[in-house]
């Protein structure tokens, strides 16, 4: 009966009594010694002293059972808390037709049921397990040596100021409750630190009592004469202690450590009632304006306390919230004082050596449990598990699709490569979970627009009437062609006259033209000179061709396919072929007449005619231009869009977009084929790779994910900035609720993902929140970051959401020929570097509600 109560006792209260474990030191032992050197009975262990044990082997059971889940409970467990599981609030499910009101009671899909977020209680156990045991067991270890080696410092050195100032310390520390202590510790340190500020609070406050206990130990065991006898040979007080009074303390240490356990783990289970527990959570707003605005907290750790804090506002209403985590820590304590309790009846009967607890390989235990804490240490929060999610990326995936995507053709829009493109992506999303993304279960919705290709390969030569052709350019690399307004087919060959202006890019009234003559020349225009309506101007001087020297980038000349606006005229008559040309194919042309583009606006060259703001110079050049078209004709344009519904009732209607072009400039009339293997190849590999990689790790994100890979990104009006910003694109989609309405807040904009320079590149016009996140990322990832790009993306007009953020990413881009754009020019390592940079961003948003 007495055994039983102190058991209780020791269940009960964390404080243990450690002076009454043995019995009372005063009966002695043999011949009158100290009980703490006798070794009781002197009989070896048997195994019927294990079978009427009955504390020990419960403690036993309790405890292996709890080291097994420590080991393997994250590997068992439904759902990982951190990156998959449901959040929830009520609401009204329409194909059910009742309300849904977390928490859910225990059923098939959930055994434990879920707490008032939806989140599974089963897995947060187990994954809570190891958080708050190895907690446990680190604070223990660390209040045993604190406890061990200041008692024995202040027990050897009775009556002195280091026995002195110790046991006033300690004097100190017991007269504040021990949970009040802990406390103010923990938010004085920062609870938000996370498990550290805990391992650091409850070492600080846990060892006194150890150390009265050790201390009253040494004070007693050195006046022995055994103890006189070492001295008298010469010994020294270190070797002393630690060979002749240490031994004799282990068996009792052993006891203590375990009984500790469970004093540390009531403690945690305190502070968790009262609301503190690792990491502090963080604070959501729910309800509305009619309800009221309530704030509660939100664990963001697996943790036995937290769940304390959270559960115990549900014990009368919904007991089961509670019970799992309450019932956990009974069974843990249970387990560790009945382990404890055992141990100390099996020492009072039979001789148990401890002196293996002296042994080097004890080091190896200690570092074992350091290791395991700094382990979930490393691994407390979802931030780690999102690293561990992103260094899942695959490159190989990603690159294994690139490749595919690269061997169809150029994907041109609305040509057969292109088609085949989108009929695989949209295969793909299926295959990687992705809920169909337009209406009537499909994921391709149709863009439908106009149309125009050249029968015959467009052509731009340098002529030199002696040796004829000097020099061919080359369709979409040197130049494309244009069919806005009367740009137009033909084909001509005359010398060339630039036109320039003193007011650049102003209109001119056509009065001032007076005097302007361009019969049988092509004219030359440099863009930001010339005023935009200029081309209907130089058809009615007698102008026969155009050339406009534009930019470097490649959309700058890219050929005009689209009739885009219904509005303005397309291939008018009478029409003139207009192309527009590199700096370095008017370099060209120029260098015949000992010219470049600058001396063109130099008032030192020679004028053959002027007049108000305006001036011509005929060039020493002639050139050819040649390019002819069918009739336009409605093509549909496949836009492939994959979903996964959001499972947060109030962040699922905050879409994120993950946006990249699938298409390329195609295939030539001669047969030239533009693979574009960087340019979108590679972005839309990574997007599948970030699909395929949630579908594995069974990501489920609290915000609504669109996957959207858009064709006609060569088009004059690829129509992607209304389609993001127009609520119509989203109403058939699946959402919890309808206001507010499901629409994008956040867009990823990805291109040129597979090579390029060192640096990443984000537009300078992206989002700065956006572009802090992936800053961060990749400084840990240690690449470098830049806005800045000498090459083809610097003119690009990124996407934008309406009322959100938005970001374009890709790598830093030099100049380089379209043709150039082969699959044997992408990087596995950049498709990997941008890839985890891009996936940890994401799953960061699409998990955390303040991102």
């Amino acid at each position: 009966m007495n055994q039983l109560k102190q058991l209780g006792k020791l269940l009960l209260y964390p404080r243990v009594q450690y002076r009454r474990l043995f019995g009372d030191r005063e009966d002695g032992g043999k011949d009158g010694e100290p009980e703490a050197y006798v070794t009781s009975g002197g009989q070896r262990l048997s195994f019927r002293d294990f079978i009427l044990n009955p504390a020990l082997l419960l403690g036993g059971l309790i405890v292996f059972g709890l080291f097994a889940i420590v080991l393997f409970g994250p590997l068992i467990a439904p759902i990982n808390p951190y990156i998959g599981g449901q959040h929830v609030v009520s609401h009204y499910d329409s194909e059910l037709e009742v309300w849904v009101h977390p928490p859910l009671e225990p059923s098939e899909e959930y055994p434990l049921g879920t707490d008032e977020w939806g989140n599974d209680i089963l897995s947060m156990l187990l994954y809570g397990a190891r958080n708050t045991l190895v907690l446990c067991a680190f604070i223990t270890m660390v209040r045993i040596v604190l406890g061990l080696v200041i008692g024995a410092y202040a027990g050897w050195n009775e009556g002195k100021p280091g026995d002195q100032v110790v046991m006033g310390v300690i004097g100190v520390l017991t007269a504040i409750p021990m949970l009040i202590s802990s406390m103010i510790i923990i938010y004085a340190l920062d609870i938000r630190r996370g498990l550290p500020v805990f391992i650091i609070a409850l070492s600080i406050i846990g060892w006194t009592e150890i150390a009265q206990y050790i201390r009253s130990e040494f004070l007693v065991i050195r006046k022995t004469p055994y103890i006189e006898g070492a001295y008298a040979v010469g010994a020294r007080n270190f070797t002393i202690a630690v060979r002749h009074v240490l031994p004799n303390i282990l068996p009792k240490l052993l006891v203590i450590t375990f009984l500790e356990i469970g004093a540390v783990l009531i403690l945690l289970g305190e502070l968790g009632f009262v609301g503190v527990y690792i990491g502090g959570g963080s604070h959501i707003a729910t309800g509305d304006e009619i309800t009221g605005i309530n704030v509660v907290t939100l664990s963001e750790v697996p943790e036995w306390g937290a769940m304390l804090a959270e559960g115990y506002r549900w014990l009368r209403a919904k007991p089961f919230v509670v019970f799992p985590p309450a019932i956990a820590f009974f069974i843990a304590v249970l387990g560790f004082n009945s382990f404890g309790e055992g141990l100390r009846r099996l020492m009072e009967k039979r001789y148990v050596n401890t002196s293996f607890l002296l042994k080097k390989r004890m080091l190896l235990v200690g570092a074992m449990i350091t290791f395991g804490t700094v382990f979930i240490i490393n691994n407390t929060g979802p931030a780690p598990w999102f690293n561990k999610l992103a260094q899942s990326f695959d490159s190989q995936v990603a690159y294994g699709h690139a490749r595919d995507l690269s061997a169809m053709d150029g994907r041109g829009t609305g040509q057969a490569g292109g088609n085949q493109a989108a009929a695989y992506i949209a295969e793909t999303f299926q295959a990687y979970g992705l809920q169909p993304g337009w209406k009537q279960g499909s994921y391709t919705y149709p863009l439908t627009t106009r149309l125009v290709y050249p029968n015959s390969q467009p052509r731009l030569a340098l002529i030199d009437t002696t040796e004829g052709v000097v020099h061919e350019y080359r369709h979409q690399i040197d130049f494309g062609y244009m069919i806005e307004g009367h740009a137009g087919g033909g084909q001509i060959e005359f010398p060339v006259t630039f036109l320039g202006f003193d007011q650049e890019g102003e209109s001119i009234n056509w009065e001032s033209y007076k005097g302007l003559d361009l019969r049988d020349q092509i004219v030359l225009l440099v863009e930001g000179n010339a005023p935009e309506n200029i081309i209907d101007e130089i058809i009615i001087r007698g102008g026969r061709g155009i050339l406009w020297v534009v930019g470097n980038s490649r959309d700058d000349i890219r050929s005009q396919i689209q009739l885009a606006d219904p509005n303005r005229e397309y291939l008018a008559e009478p029409s003139v072929p207009t192309f527009r040309i590199r700096p370095e194919a008017a370099a060209q042309m120029l260098a015949q007449h000992g010219l470049g583009i600058a001396d063109l606006f130099n008032n030192q060259i020679d004028i053959e005619q002027s007049g108000d703001g305006w001036y011509t110079k005929l060039l020493d050049t002639i050139v050819q231009m040649e390019v002819s078209f069918n009739d336009p004709e409605e093509l549909t344009i496949p836009i492939v869009l994959g979903y996964r519904l959001g499972s947060d009732y109030e962040l699922a209607n905050q879409m994120v977009v993950l946006f990249a072009n699938y298409d390329g400039l195609g295939i030539d009339p001669d047969g030239t084929i533009f693979v574009g293997a960087n340019h979108n190849a590679s972005g839309i590999g990574i997007l599948l790779e970030v699909a395929r990689l949630w579908e594995e790790q069974n990501l489920e994100p609290r915000r609504s994910v669109l996957f959207v890979a858009w064709g006609g990104e060569g088009l004059s009006d690829p129509a992607a900035q209304v389609f993001i910003n127009s609520a119509n694109s989203f109403r058939h989609l699946p959402s919890p609720r309808s206001n507010p309405p499901l629409s994008p807040q956040i867009l990823f904009q990805l291109d040129y993902a597979g090579a390029g320079g060192d640096d990443i590149f984000i537009h300078p016009y992206s989002s700065e929140r956006l572009a802090e996140l992936v800053e961060t990322t990749a400084d840990e990832m240690e690449i470098s970051i830049t806005d800045e790009n000498a090459g083809e993306l610097s003119d690009i007009q990124i996407l934008r959401v309406e009322r959100g953020n938005s970001i374009y990413l890709s790598w830093q881009q030099e100049l380089a020929s379209p043709t150039a754009d082969t699959f044997d020019r992408i990087d596995a390592v950049k498709l990997q570097e941008l890839g985890q940079i891009l996936s940890r961003t994401i799953t960061q948003i699409v998990r955390q509600a303040n991102f």
